[in-house]
């Protein structure tokens, strides 16, 4: 009887479990829902110690290796210790892997993975998520990430075996801007839709971690992010405050879930326009307490002006039956069409974000119809389930 080859994957990431963030969280999700489905796959992972984690770890079906590194920018941008980088990859050599595969154009592993591939026999998979060049509120910052963009991060692409896609943005971005020609591969971002899923928004419902209590007739207007610039916060808090000032009877909790430098500038706004009792800031949630905050939330707000892929918080909300207001972003507007799945609105303006959602609020059965139409999307195009089969095929080839 003959048994069924195993494929061997290598994933190489600067951040990854515990650290949170989009690609990382794109990355466990779609490997994790395929190791579970396929017992015909092995996946490593190599990443960055961004959260002095122990260096080894098993953690759902991977076995995780980390290296020592410096937080060049904290959670935004990490450079690994090169002794302990080249000592590990010799060390995993061994393991004769089929693929290697990372993601984001702007770190250094799409600059050399391609070449450690191509040294232990192996296809390269590179996964591409963003839309556009680096964003960041200093200028010289992002002018330094825009020319590494445009220099070695777009010779790297041209090396890999394999080229796949979060969002057709950023496919067509890459097509046209960093002069990608060969065939690529589009695999969407996904959501757990039975971990994410709906609560009754009419009961008695209780904000994860600081234990308030909100009562049925109160609506919750929800931000779950890193409170920084780029994630458009600042925007939103402006957008808050026209809101209040022109009805300041309406029945509306805002609640900002998430880390980040701008944490401790909001709480200093929030008291001096004495909008303690409006404006809730949790802090950095769990996993479990992100969705227990978006089964009870009636409306999500993702602000962004950050260069985005294709959001999780937007696809986590949706199928928590959230209703979703979103900057036109990137891949978001490939799930959020206007008035069917939701609201888009331009980036950078506050009117626009305080009138979309006083519109929501004075549609509460339109909200809901809404909402359900986008839950319903996602249970039937986005689940885990659904998205990570694409990526086995494309290895089984």
């Amino acid at each position: 009887m003959s048994t069924q080859k195993q494929i061997k994957l290598l994933l190489v990431l600067p951040f990854f479990y515990p650290h949170r963030g989009g690609s990382q969280k794109y990355a466990e999700e779609l490997y994790a829902n395929m190791l579970k489905n396929h017992n015909d796959i092995a996946v490593d992972v190599l990443c960055y110690n961004t959260d002095n984690a122990s260096n080894y770890e098993n953690y759902r079906g991977f076995k995780i290796y980390r290296v020592s590194c410096w937080n060049v920018i904290p959670a935004r941008f990490a450079l690994p210790n090169p002794i302990s980088l080249l000592s590990i990859l010799i060390k995993l050599s061994k393991n004769k892997y089929d693929y290697v595969n990372t993601h984001i154009r702007f770190f250094d592993p799409t600059w050399w993975l391609w070449i450690y591939a191509k040294l232990i026999k192996a296809k390269s998979i590179y996964t591409g998520h963003v839309v556009g060049h680096p964003v960041y509120q200093k200028r010289s910052v992002e002018l330094i990430a825009k020319i590494i963009d445009l220099t070695i991060a777009k010779f790297s692409l041209k090396f890999y075996d394999y080229i796949t896609f979060t969002n057709k943005a950023a496919q067509q971005f890459f097509k046209e801007t960093l002069g990608v020609k060969k065939e690529t591969y589009l695999i969407y971002g996904g959501v757990d839709t039975i971990f994410f899923s709906p609560k009754d928004k009419n009961s008695q419902r209780s904000i994860p971690k600081i234990n308030l209590n909100v009562d049925k007739n109160t609506v919750l207007v929800t931000f779950v992010g890193r409170l920084i610039w780029t994630k458009g916060v600042t925007y939103l808090y402006d957008a808050i405050k026209l809101i209040h000032n022109s009805s300041k009877d309406n029945n509306v909790i805002f609640v900002l879930a998430g880390p980040g430098e701008l944490e401790n500038e909001m709480k200093n706004k929030i008291a001096e326009d004495n909008l303690e009792n409006k404006v809730i800031l949790t802090g950095n949630l769990k996993y479990e307490e992100v969705k227990e905050l978006l089964s009870i939330s009636n409306i999500f707000i993702n602000p962004s002006n950050h260069n985005e892929g294709f959001p999780n918080t937007v696809l986590e909300a949706g199928s928590s039956e959230c209703f979703v207001i979103a900057t036109d972003n990137a891949g978001t507007k490939e799930v959020i069409k206007n008035y069917e799945t939701g609201i888009l609105v331009p980036q950078k303006n506050p009117r626009s974000f305080a009138d979309t959602i006083l519109w929501v609020l004075n549609n509460p059965e339109k909200r809901e119809e809404i909402a359900k139409n986008f839950r319903k999307m996602l249970v039937k195009d986005f689940d885990w389930n659904i998205i990570s089969e694409q990526l086995y095929i494309l290895l089984k080839k």
